[in-house]
């Protein structure tokens, strides 16, 4: 991580304030303030351990609430005509930690922190399977085909858990799997 200058000035001047307001902390606070106010590049990543180094794009951001959103609708839709969604195969298995990382820190976020989606609190947050992204996104641009309805048939969440179980392949099988007009989604 670099700092300009104008940015290290603003944070050297937060850490003198915090060094004179939370005294408990003060000596935490001047080791900050001097790493950088000094430029000690090496050590910035020290500051402040909450603050995560990588961010989320906005695209993932939106792709998740998009995934949360067509699972909405599935499982209200799946309620309404008296079945689960598990027992229609399209039930929202989370995103895995590990090859979807900001899918799932964002998933996470927006579900227990902000308390959005809550009704799909009884679906996990996270997947240990790699291929699930993959299988949400084939299920994701089959229900945007159908014009996102937030409400679907039995047969409809059938298509869409249908594209999704047969993705399980490779990238290569979803690609045949989706009609030509929704690729241009």
């Amino acid at each position: 991580m670099s700092l300009s200058y104008s940015e290290r000035l603003i944070l050297a001047n937060q850490y003198a304030i915090l060094e004179k307001l939370d005294v408990e902390n003060a000596l935490r606070h001047r080791n900050a303030r001097e790493i950088v106010e000094r430029g000690y590049e090496y050590l910035y990543d020290t500051l402040s351990p909450l603050v995560e180094p990588e961010f989320v794009p906005a695209a993932v951001g939106r792709e998740v609430c998009d995934i949360l959103d067509m699972f909405r609708a599935v499982e209200q839709s799946a309620t309404d005509i008296g079945k689960a969604a598990s027992e229609l195969g399209a039930n929202f298995e989370g995103f895995d930690p590990i090859n979807a990382h900001a899918h799932y820190r964002f998933c996470e976020f927006v579900r227990h922190t902000l308390h959005y989606w809550q009704d799909l609190t009884n679906y996990p947050d996270t997947s240990h399977d790699a291929s699930s992204l993959l299988r949400y996104r084939a299920m994701l641009l089959r229900w945007k085909y159908l014009g996102a309805p937030s409400t679907l048939s039995e047969a409809q969440i059938a298509e869409i858990a249908g594209i999704a179980n047969a993705s399980s392949g490779t990238e290569q099988q979803v690609r045949t799997l989706i009609p030509k007009a929704a690729k241009r989604l």
